[in-house]
């Protein structure tokens, strides 16, 4: 055995090497951290994510995800009516339905 580190040792410490923040990267880090304006936290700028913009249903507070059972005809017909429409899917169709009967019903 030799005493020089393993592969996997020098591997780790020229990842770590390789990752060293810069100066900018520290700038960049200390202005993030700076407090911003409490007069309107839901609108202050904050550090984008990467991705999609959060503006669908999935993040919206409120909706929720639900799996349901449909006949698998009932749903593939559904979905070839949808196609020619704008702006909905099957999930706003079974919400208005669904709040309809709701409505009804109460």
């Amino acid at each position: 055995m030799s005493d020089a580190p393993n592969k996997f040792a020098r591997m780790i410490q020229t990842a770590r090497e390789h990752q060293a923040p810069t100066d900018d990267d520290a700038a960049e880090l200390m202005r993030l951290q700076q407090p911003t304006s409490k007069a309107n936290p839901a609108h202050a700028p904050g550090p984008k994510g990467r991705g999609r913009p959060a503006t669908g249903k999935r993040s919206d507070p409120d909706y929720e995800s639900t799996t349901i059972f449909l006949r698998k005809d009932t749903k593939t017909a559904a979905a070839r009516l949808l196609i020619g429409e704008k702006h909905q899917d099957l999930s706003d169709v079974l919400e208005e339905l669904l709040s309809g009967w709701v409505r009804k019903n109460s």
